[in-house]
């Protein structure tokens, strides 16, 4: 009798949740690197985009697509409005529509890297994402033909289908440049989770890989910039392999 009744309530549950899993976002990694600073007066158009080959035991969009335009409106101060985009269960949606902002700290000083706070807000456009603020580092470094820069990252959802806590994510790039629209790296991301203990093993999210960047002049307009690159998934919960790319329009006012 007991294991009948548990069995009719259980029905309903298990309904209810796979109808719950199938409106869900699915998770995406935001692979977007971002620069302490701009120059004043400038505009950025982006395109920031991944694509899963190989999703392995991952949870993530298959493709997330990120448009954005920026604008410095100091020489250690910029602003950006994007949009979000991935293919879910019901195909390409616009998941959320985010604000950012990086006031710059310090410029490069010998080995002491050009540092900016970052602050940014996911609002969810979809009906079903958490709302997200995000607070963090920028950290820039040039050293001869090499330069690095590394996004330091804690999030904190809000609202429906937010997750407890926050959560860690760093993501960098290190190039060396061998002619303006030629400079070769390696690029790596990680979102180990929640602090402070973070995630078990198999459900962190760390990749590394080779990319490809670039950067030529367009004459009366700025400078066209390009990456591509391969990821490897490093952990469990990462994908196996991930494309990415980015496309970058500066417009010198």
């Amino acid at each position: 009798m007991l294991r009948g009744k548990t069995g009719h309530r259980a029905a309903p549950l298990l309904l209810v949740g796979a109808v719950l899993a199938a409106i869900a976002p699915a998770q995406a990694a935001d692979l977007k690197i971002n620069p302490p600073s701009i120059e004043e007066g400038e505009i950025d158009l982006e395109d920031n985009s991944e694509v899963l080959l190989q999703r392995g035991h991952s949870t993530d969009a298959g493709q997330t697509h990120f448009g954005e335009f920026g604008y410095g409106i100091r020489d250690w101060w910029w602003t950006e409005i994007e949009t979000h985009w991935d293919n879910g269960d019901r195909g390409q949606r616009l998941r959320t529509l985010d604000f950012e902002n990086a006031i710059r700290l310090q410029p490069q000083d010998g080995y002491r890297p050009e540092s900016a706070v970052f602050l940014e807000y996911d609002h969810a456009v979809d009906g079903v994402s958490p709302e997200t603020a995000t607070v963090g580092g920028l950290f820039e470094e040039d050293l001869g033909p090499s330069s690095t820069v590394l996004n330091l990252l804690f999030d904190h959802d809000l609202g429906r289908n937010a997750e407890t806590g926050e959560q860690l994510r760093y993501i960098g790039v290190t190039t060396w440049t061998i002619a303006e629209a030629l400079a070769p790296g390696v690029e790596f991301f990680g979102a180990p989770g929640k602090l402070p203990s973070f995630d078990r093993a198999s459900l962190q999210d760390h990749r590394l890989g080779p990319v490809l960047t670039g950067a030529v002049k367009i004459g009366g307009l700025g400078e066209f910039g390009y990456t591509a690159g391969y990821l490897f998934g490093l952990s469990s919960g990462a994908p196996n392999s991930t494309l990415i790319w980015r496309l970058e329009l500066d417009i010198k006012l």
